[in-house]
């Protein structure tokens, strides 16, 4: 039989299929790692209260503005409250006490949030005990949950000044309530009239605890008088350079690449400046991308760290946006300078004398977007890209640039006018959101899973309008989820995520090194990957699909025929008619010694499984083959913090027979099929 082009499909007439590999016709380029990257922004609880180990909520005691309008407030108050069970978190504002902190006390007590004398940025939280009942506090709460799962004793590092004789403050956790048993104590025994900076241990019993129980801590004056607190920050002992353990072991267990950072939406407003040097010096400013308060206590030189506990490859946006060239210029120099350079000086001072020597840049981030700090018309930003380029490349000039690209309308005064210059185009492909009126899950989910088979026509798009201009064209998917975001609809925390991703680097993976990356959404509480509730973190389907590509261990796409089963979809919510979607998608790969071949299978369908007959050309397998297999029960699957392991990955052999294998892949699974050469 003669061998077909690298990839080809056919439709079989009923529900046999057959998977054909000719492992003797391989790839001209390597299939890089960079596909199986991840992307993370100051958005919700993405970094604080996500990856970043730190557990309070507004540590700084900043205004209440900073949470934005009073219908935001009122939003994640009542999300607060429902998680905590608690009533008063609103109704703080009129006390004078900062959001999500709450009163706590006996006798007569005032509270203010003091912009006269902060220890940092706006406010500081002012609490004044008139008197105090004999054995009584007299402060403010929070509520919190603990990873105890993990860990019993916490570091409480705050900024404290008072005003009285004989101050004391305690810290005190307590379970369950306010008023609930108290669990772990620690006391300040003596408060100065200036800011000084403290810190308290607090341990826990070594008893059993419920996962995400829930406890408050609380800070309280013993005795009459006035104290003011700031920069509270409560780690538990285990953190890993400031960031969750469990979101490094697992991210380091994925082999993540590569991590795209500080956003998103965020970055077109981000001053990196604000986020180097002494953490608690560092401003807290108004996050203008998502009406949020920013701590900067994760800056450059903390996501540096992350990375390298994780063991990926750190990849920047510059703020393109309301930033500046000269300012982008200063951030390449400060991550990429020697310390005789003027902000490799800093990055030295800050610690860190060793460049860190990031490669990959992108210019600005969705800047044809009217929602995006920094809009601009295409012509504009194909000015602006020149100016950044220019700026940055005499800062380092083996930097790699990408530009903030999207469409073909948008990218044509790039690409045309600014085309000697550009060395890669970013695409972002949130998928979906047109199916958001629809009740139709399944048809959702079909439409969904035949979008990789459409997309590959958007790129060769791309391709053929870069080709003349652009000495070798080449596409970065910087963004990319199912973005349906309704209950009723398949979403980013469900199975589909894992399969539609698996799709999209198959397709990825066909365009022969057009598309040099991808940086999936997210890495935590953004999109797919992990989640963090309660203090558990735990794995989103889609998270095993990044970890079956990053750690398998083929590079070499070779050439492979399915046919397979296949159907109609027709056009949804702003999704495109797809005829003969199969319902079978495979690519084959290589190791580099040419020993491994790993087949990658995913079947597309909702709820039945498909009986596969493997022909292999050119390779003759050991009778063992081992398989990985992330799967579920049903479509609609997704894991919680209480049901963290429902969808995961399955270890399983399936038995060759000469050239030939029989699998039957199940529904709604991405399966990695790894066989070794036979001796």
């Amino acid at each position: 039989m003669a061998s077909p082009s690298l990839y080809e499909e056919r439709r079989s007439t009923d529900w046999s299929a057959q998977i054909e590999v000719f492992a003797g016709l391989r790839a001209s380029e390597p299939v890089t790692k960079r596909l199986y990257g991840k992307f993370c922004e100051h958005l919700g609880s993405n970094i604080y209260n996500g990856i970043w180990a730190q557990i309070l909520r507004n540590p700084g005691f900043e205004p209440w503005h900073l949470f934005g309008n009073d219908d935001q407030i009122a939003h994640r108050a009542a999300g607060l409250e429902r998680e905590f069970q608690v009533k008063r978190l609103v109704a703080s504002r009129e006390r004078g006490i900062a959001f999500p902190w709450i009163p706590w006390g006996q006798g007569e007590i005032t509270y203010e949030l003091d912009n006269t004398q902060p220890f940092n940025s706006e406010t500081s939280q002012r609490i004044t005990a008139t008197s105090v009942p004999p054995g009584g506090t007299a402060g403010v709460a929070q509520p919190i949950c603990l990873p105890l799962h993990r860990v019993r004793d916490f570091e409480l590092t705050l900024a404290v000044r008072g005003k009285g004789d004989g101050l004391r403050l305690e810290a005190t956790l307590r379970r369950g309530a306010p008023d609930g048993p108290p669990v772990a104590r620690a006391q300040l025994r003596r408060v100065g009239r200036d800011w000084s900076r403290e810190t308290l241990r607090l341990a826990l019993p070594r008893e059993r605890y419920a996962p995400g129980e829930v406890f408050f801590l609380i800070l309280a004056l013993a005795c009459p008088g006035t104290v003011w607190l700031d920069n509270a920050e409560l780690f538990p002992a285990d953190h890993v350079a400031g960031f969750d353990p469990d979101a490094v072991r697992l991210w380091r267990e994925a082999r993540l690449p590569l991590l795209r950072y500080p956003g998103g939406n965020f970055a077109s407003g981000y001053h990196w400046q604000d986020g180097v040097g002494p953490r608690e010096k560092r401003p807290t400013v108004f996050n203008r991308a998502w009406n949020q308060p920013e701590p900067n206590h994760v800056g450059t030189d903390e996501f540096m760290a992350y990375c390298s506990a994780v063991g990926c490859e750190p990849f920047l946006c510059v703020n393109a946006g309301d930033g500046t060239p000269d300012e982008a210029a200063a951030w390449v120099e400060y991550c990429n300078g020697g310390p005789d350079t003027r902000y490799g000086r800093l990055r030295a001072q800050n610690g860190h004398p060793k460049p860190y020597n990031v490669r990959l840049w992108q210019i600005g981030n969705e800047l044809w977007g009217n929602w995006q700090i920094g809009h601009c018309t295409r012509e504009e930003y194909a000015e602006r890209y020149e100016r950044f380029c220019r700026a940055m490349k005499a800062a380092d000039p083996t930097i790699h640039l990408i530009a903030c690209g999207q469409d073909i309308q948008w990218n044509e005064p790039l690409v045309t006018r600014k085309g000697k210059l550009v060395e890669s185009v970013s695409i972002h492909s949130l998928v979906g959101s047109g199916l958001r009126g629809t009740h139709d899950a399944q048809g959702a989910f079909e439409s969904l899973l035949a979008y990789p088979t459409a997309y590959a026509g958007v790129l060769e798009g791309l391709r053929r309008q870069m080709a003349p201009h652009v000495e070798k064209p080449r596409i970065a998917i910087t963004e990319l989820q199912v973005f349906t975001n309704q209950p009723q609809l398949p979403n980013n925390g469900e199975i589909v995520e894992a399969l539609f991703l698996a799709g999209i680097l198959h397709t990825a993976i066909r365009s022969g090194g057009l598309v040099e990356l991808i940086t999936h959404t997210a890495n935590m509480n953004h999109g797919g990957g992990l989640r963090k509730t309660r203090e558990i973190v735990y794995p989103n389907p889609v998270y095993f699909t990044s970890r079956l590509y990053a750690t398998q261990p083929g590079i070499w796409p070779v050439a492979l025929r399915v046919t397979a089963p296949a159907t109609d979809v027709p056009a949804r919510g702003g999704l495109p008619e797809v005829k003969g979607s199969p319902y079978l998608d495979a690519i084959a790969l290589l190791d580099e010694t040419g020993e491994k071949l790993v087949m990658l299978v995913v079947n597309r369908h909702h709820d039945r499984p498909i009986p596969v007959t493997i022909v292999l050309t050119d390779f003759l397998p050991r009778t063992q083959c081992h398989t990985q297999t992330l799967r579920g029960t049903h479509y609609r699957d997704l894991n919680t913090w209480q049901d963290p392991d429902r969808v995961r990955l399955f270890d399983t052999t399936e038995r060759a027979a000469g050239r030939q294998l029989k699998v039957t892949f199940a529904p709604c699974s991405v399966t990695a099929l790894t066989c070794r050469r036979a001796d």
